[in-house]
């Protein structure tokens, strides 16, 4: 058995690098394909990660500057962190089940201890089940998350972009959740560690 220990670092991920890049122009892409790797050598900062992301949503870009420009961090709070960290290990690890959109749905419902408690029997050891929550009597905050969680993992609709984009329909807590979450889903785990600002190469 071998385990993968290899880390991107800064020096392998230099824009020099890429086979995108042009001696004279220099970056020919639209959009960085190799953001994931940036993103775990700790080079793209959250602001970029986040642009880049939802570049395609014109509606939803005043919200994500104001979130941009107060990013506190991937996490909610420390209790978030407990909450997650307390059922990583009650899972365990399983390859199969922990795809990135696992680990966002992980990451959106165990935001707060309400969604937790009403979501907690949806971790199943083959993935999400998500008929096993108990929505009856949840937040408009709680459903949101509930709701992005199952979008994320089943693909199934559930909050859309222009939700998103509607201070009234989402809330600016929910909201930073949930773009996070779709950062974590698109990335993986790394997109956790994003920072406001990258290191440079």
């Amino acid at each position: 058995m071998y385990i993968n220990t290899f880390r991107y670092t800064p020096e392998d991920v230099d824009c020099k690098l890429c086979t995108e890049y042009r001696k004279k122009t220099g970056c020919a892409a639209c959009t960085c394909p190799w953001l994931a790797e940036r993103i775990e050598a700790g080079v793209i900062g959250y602001r970029e990660a986040v642009m880049e992301t939802f570049s395609g949503c014109s509606a939803l870009l005043p919200r994500l500057h104001l979130l941009v420009r107060l990013f506190p961090g991937a996490l909610r709070d420390e209790a978030h962190t407990r909450r997650m960290e307390g059922m990583q290990a009650r899972l365990g690890y399983r390859r199969h089940r922990d795809t990135p959109a696992f680990h966002a749905a992980l990451y959106l419902l165990t935001a707060d201890e309400d969604i937790l408690a009403r979501a907690a029997n949806c971790f199943c050891k083959h993935g999400m089940e998500f008929g096993y929550a108990r929505l009856r009597g949840v937040s408009p905050h709680g459903y949101t998350l509930f709701m992005a969680a199952k979008s994320i993992c089943t693909g199934a609709p559930g909050i859309g972009l222009n939700d998103l984009a509607d201070m009234e329909v989402v809330d600016p807590e929910a909201l930073r959740l949930v773009v996070n979450a779709v950062l974590i889903a698109r990335y993986g785990p790394a997109a956790l560690g994003l920072r406001e600002r990258g290191r440079t190469a």
